[in-house]
């Protein structure tokens, strides 16, 4: 019987992995490849691979390593397929040059280390689900990277990291303390749904193409300080479960906050007179941005923010009067009364 993996791609083989019949492993009725082994098998039963200690999760690590290792030293190799596979421990792929790879529907039990790993090619971690620690600090994407419905269960970090092209996490999903500060997105970005149980951080990160936060919900504080948006930033239906921080953020194109709901404090804020601060006061504008239906529930503060094109606060309730000290506006429609 061959390995009783489903490869999740349709028009994909199924396991890939030239395993011996004889080194199949039987569990609740199946046989599974070591690679797609789960931790128990359909029925609950424990399988070998949840019994592994130090040295066992050393071997099967040197394996992956391995294959690695043979796909990125051949010209011209085919996308490595890592779809599936089930890591029963820590791994550190920190600083290793990885090639074209999909982890596609992988499971990390332990941590999972790619700190200034170079990805050379395409990397799918799509529905992935890393149980523990995931930190991709300062790691270098190179082509297409795609994160969409991918699950973080420990601390996150993609601080410093550098995504060449289009960038893809919508959906994912992060259950403890996530940053992407100071990351570099040189392509097109898409945060749609993205849901975070903690704290977010985007501070000083830049956007190069369209920045899609489309119907996120971030459930604690979410940091943009000093980020830079150089295309348009889309917000529409985000939730802010907590404070909103925006304080000298650079939007050079339109912003749409259409319908956000902000259940925290909201920092639009910009520091006047701060000639060293980056980006500077006057690259703070907004361009042209939407606040239409917009739902502000503690204090808003606009301070210093200039306003260099329409903005447009329709429908948008604020429960405390917004902050507008030091702003200027070139063409306010339903600007809120009462606002200091």
């Amino acid at each position: 019987m061959p390995c009783a993996f489903e490869h999740p791609t349709a028009n994909n083989e199924d396991c890939t992995f030239a395993v011996a019949e004889g080194d199949l492993v039987a569990l609740a009725g199946q046989t599974w490849c070591i690679y797609h082994l789960p931790m128990s098998g359909r029925d609950g039963t424990p399988s070998p691979k949840a019994d592994y200690g130090a040295a066992p999760i050393a071997g099967f690590n040197a394996k992956i390593f391995a294959l690695i290792d043979e796909s990125a030293s051949e010209s011209g190799h085919d996308t490595l397929d890592l779809s599936g596979v089930v890591f029963p421990g820590p791994i550190n792929f920190t600083g290793r040059t990885m090639p074209a790879v999909l982890f596609s529907h992988a499971y990390f039990h332990g941590g999972a280390y790619f700190s200034d790993a170079q990805f050379l090619g395409a990397a799918s971690f799509a529905a992935a689900h890393f149980a523990d620690l995931a930190y991709f600090s300062e790691a270098s994407f190179v082509g297409e990277v795609d994160f969409t419905d991918t699950r973080f269960g420990g601390v996150t970090s993609f601080v410093h990291a550098h995504f060449v092209q289009h960038a893809r996490f919508a959906g994912a999903q992060f259950a403890d303390v996530a940053s992407f500060s100071e990351a570099r997105f040189a392509g097109i970005v898409d945060l749609a749904g993205v849901r975070s149980v903690d704290d977010i951080s985007f501070t000083e990160v830049r956007f190069g193409g369209r920045a899609s936060f489309a119907n996120v919900h971030f459930g604690e504080d979410a940091f943009f300080e000093h980020a830079r948006f150089g295309a348009e930033a889309f917000f529409p239906n985000a939730y802010f479960g907590r404070d909103a921080v925006f304080a000298n953020t650079q939007f050079s194109a339109y912003a749409d906050f259409t319908d956000a709901c902000y259940y925290g404090n909201a920092d639009f804020s910009v520091t006047p007179f701060d000639r060293s601060a980056q980006p500077p006061m006057e690259n703070c504008a907004f361009q042209r941005v939407s606040f239409v239906g917009a739902a502000f529930g503690r204090m808003t503060t606009f301070s210093h923010r200039p306003f260099q094109a329409a903005s447009d606060f329709t429908r948008s309730a604020f429960v405390v009067a917004p902050v507008l000290q030091g702003c200027t506006f070139y063409e306010a429609i339903a600007l809120p009364e009462g606002a200091a």
